[in-house]
């Protein structure tokens, strides 16, 4: 968790969110990329934090990174219950609008890697057409499986690193993505990889997103869910079920410590 502070900071069953906006997230990504090292990015939906609960390694992995942004209203509720509010939802999409932005500006170079092969061809034209100057080096949709051979996963890094990368952007889908990039951290060539899911079909116009007010309402999993109700009806309605009363729980077990710190107090 390189530079990162315990103001900034919040624990949520179990897992460590940096607490920034969407301007706040872009900073703090510009600063890591000027930083000597190479960086993990994650954008942490309720989803993925609810399969760090039944996957100790995932969870690990977010706590090594080194930012974990607030994907989801749910992350919002839970911080102001917990009593250390985060001031906005950084959602993949926009973040990669946002970065693009800077990157054009600061002339960092882009790889894209994920999704197929249409939608990075459609990415790829959405970015150059919105960010003329952008420096997108590179782009690939790797094949379709759980875990990649050892031959492929040895093509894609060096196809990766052929072009030496500022920013290496994954969309392969949470878990896979995040354990990916912390597998293959110090094999590749970047300065930072951020794994965004869906961000590649939402920016490139494959996947519509959301309506402006089901997003504010914090509304836009039913969006997804309307799209995709067969593969996404467990992910929300049973794994994800649990989360605000388990945050619920973790907000009365921490009052219970203060009480009792604050009588043991006294007693002293």
């Amino acid at each position: 968790m390189s530079g990162r502070s315990h103001a900034d900071r919040l624990e949520i069953l179990g897992c460590v969110v940096d607490r920034v906006s969407l301007q706040g997230a872009t900073a703090k990504l510009e600063k890591l990329i000027e930083t000597a090292g190479i960086h993990q990015a994650i954008v942490l939906p309720v989803n993925s934090l609810m399969y760090g609960r039944r996957d100790r390694r995932f969870l690990d992995v977010c706590n090594q990174a080194s930012i974990v942004l607030p994907d989801g209203m749910p992350l919002l509720w839970a911080s102001r219950l917990l009593g250390a509010p985060i001031p906005g939802r950084v959602a993949g999409s926009d973040l990669m609008w946002e970065l693009s932005r800077v990157a054009e500006k600061r002339e960092y170079s882009c790889f894209l890697l994920g999704s197929t092969p249409e939608v990075v061809s459609k990415l790829e034209r959405v970015l150059l057409r919105r960010f003329p100057r952008l420096r997108l080096v590179g782009s690939l949709a790797p094949p379709l499986s759980r875990l990649f051979p050892a031959e492929v996963n040895d093509d894609i890094i060096r196809r990766v690193n052929a072009t030496r990368p500022d920013i290496l952007w994954v969309g392969l889908g949470a878990p896979k993505q995040e354990l990916w990039i912390h597998d293959n951290l110090k094999r590749l060539d970047t300065r930072l990889a951020i794994g965004v899911g869906a961000a590649f079909d939402i920016c490139s116009g494959s996947v519509r997103r959301a309506s402006p007010l089901m997003q504010k309402a914090g509304l836009e999993w039913f969006h997804r869910f309307l799209l995709e109700p067969k593969r996404l009806f467990r992910r929300y309605f049973i794994q994800a079920a649990p989360f605000l009363p388990l945050v619920l729980a973790q907000r009365v077990r921490r009052l219970f410590s203060y009480r009792s710190a604050a009588v043991h107090g006294r007693v002293r």
